[in-house]
């Protein structure tokens, strides 16, 4: 900067003294022809930088590089959980699955030794093949408890609910749907060509499975479709046992003998 201050005095230093000289040069050269010199003096144009950030940064980069060394990323991670209450059933069943396994490599054991005993030698053998049987019918009775227990888990957490099927057909005027009503809720079951079929031949068809209220149901039970519409409606009363599966089974085929009721049979699981 101190460069180009002097630079500019001495080009503003120079017209000055072109001027002086100026007059004594015109009267010496009256009659020849006369030069005229002009200097001009411009300042020049210095264009900004485009990006003076970077020529900071460039310039002080020893210290931005200082800055980013301290910096350190740190990443904080918290899980939360809650504990949750297990059921007992399922500890109860991973109990009886360790001992199925057990059972099963007990018994696997032993049918490779008795394998390699080809021949029974000794009263001795008997008595270690007699301890065998033994030991294969404590666990068949350890299996006959679990199945058990199965059977028990799996009946105590029953709902009650009823499952209606039905049996046979009419000799004659084939019903093309099976409706079934109760306090004034109305369930409408077509027979399709399949299940006619299959009702023909023996079979048995579920028209209804729900679940009910403990107590004791009275169903209006009406065949549809054709002559049947005009024939009063059959009602069945059954008793729906708590935790319990009822079953009620129709057979359609007493149904052209008797117009009020169907012949029907109750049980239940």
């Amino acid at each position: 900067m101190r460069a180009t201050l002097i630079a500019t005095l001495f080009f503003l230093a120079v017209p000055v003294a072109r001027a002086a000289d100026a007059p004594q040069t015109a009267g010496r050269t009256a009659s020849s022809d006369s030069v005229i010199e002009t200097l001009e003096v411009k300042r020049e144009e210095i264009k900004a930088p485009e990006h003076e950030s970077l020529r900071f940064l460039k310039d002080h980069r020893v210290f931005v590089r200082a800055q980013l060394d301290r910096l350190r990323t740190q990443v904080t991670r918290e899980h939360t959980s809650t504990a949750e209450i297990l059921d007992a059933r399922y500890l109860k069943l991973q109990e009886m699955s360790a001992a199925i396994a057990a059972a099963q490599d007990t018994v696997g054991s032993d049918e490779a030794r008795a394998a390699q005993q080809s021949l029974l030698c000794s009263v001795t053998e008997l008595g270690k093949l007699e301890t065998t049987l033994d030991r294969m019918d404590s666990l068949l009775v350890d299996e006959r408890a679990r199945l058990l227990w199965l059977e028990k888990d799996f009946l105590g957490h029953q709902e009650t609910a009823l499952v209606i099927v039905i049996r046979g057909l009419p000799a004659k005027d084939v019903p093309s749907s099976i409706s079934i009503a109760e306090e004034g809720e109305i369930t409408h079951v077509p027979l399709s060509d399949a299940d006619r079929a299959s009702l023909a031949k023996g079979g048995i068809a579920q028209i209804y499975h729900e679940f009910v209220e403990p107590r004791t149901h009275a169903l209006q039970v009406k065949l549809e479709g054709g002559a049947w519409d005009t024939r009063p409606a059959s009602v069945i009363t059954l008793d729906a046992p708590r935790d319990r599966l009822t079953f009620l089974e129709l057979d359609l085929s007493s149904a052209a003998t008797t117009l009020s009721s169907l012949n029907s049979r109750v049980w239940y699981r």
